[in-house]
């Protein structure tokens, strides 16, 4: 006589009332791995080559997208490259509703529908960012205390050897970092339309409202 197995107390609470797909403690670790996949940028991977910026765009119902620029290490004259990534976070939810009430495997952390594609950015462009975005001045820490929120977070990170400079903010940037900002949205656009084979503005053109 085969006896009915009763759902276990993982499956069970997938089952409960209630608990949305986002709200599963798998989905969860798993989306945290995704966005990682998007946002990480350093590693022996990219040698002899090494970051200069990125700009990381972070919704809260998933979607990441990120753009890194880099340079070579030791010969200013050689060519970078640009790193674009983009996560499919409706893809994985469709991976994630086919199981039903069961736990994701765990080596599906893994295989995150992280999309990346490399373009080659020439060493003289590369130089004139770095030169364009280093006369860009404001404070380090500026606008008023806000309560964390669910919405989008921008992130402009810098690289120089061992320097590092980041600036994170939610839909509207404080006042004083405008220029930011500014540039953050136009080296977006410039390289989304890099991307589907335009032509690349010179930096200091594509930064010339900053």
């Amino acid at each position: 006589m085969v006896k009915n197995r009763r759902p276990s107390q993982k499956t069970l609470r997938h089952r409960r009332k209630g608990v949305s797909l986002e709200e599963r403690r798998d989905w969860i670790m798993f989306s945290l791995r995704a966005r990682m996949h998007v946002s990480v940028s350093g590693g022996q991977i990219h040698t002899p080559l090494e970051r200069v910026i990125q700009i990381l765009i972070q919704p809260s119902t998933g979607g990441d997208e990120s753009w890194t620029v880099y340079r070579h290490e030791k010969d200013r004259q050689k060519h970078g490259k640009l790193v674009f990534k983009k996560w499919n976070t409706e893809a994985d939810l469709e991976k994630f509703r086919t199981l039903g009430g069961k736990r994701a495997p765990r080596d599906w952390n893994w295989n995150t529908n992280v999309t990346r594609k490399d373009f080659p950015l020439p060493a003289r462009w590369v130089r004139a960012l770095e030169r364009t975005v280093a006369e860009i001045s404001v404070p380090i820490i500026a606008g008023a205390v806000e309560p964390l929120t669910n919405e989008t977070e921008y992130t402009l990170s810098l690289w120089r050897n061992r320097q590092e400079s980041e600036f994170s903010w939610h839909t509207k940037p404080p006042h004083a970092w405008r220029p930011i900002a500014q540039a953050f949205e136009s080296l977006m656009q410039g390289f989304r339309q890099y991307a589907l084979a335009k032509p690349l503005p010179p930096a200091h053109k594509l930064l010339t409202s900053v």
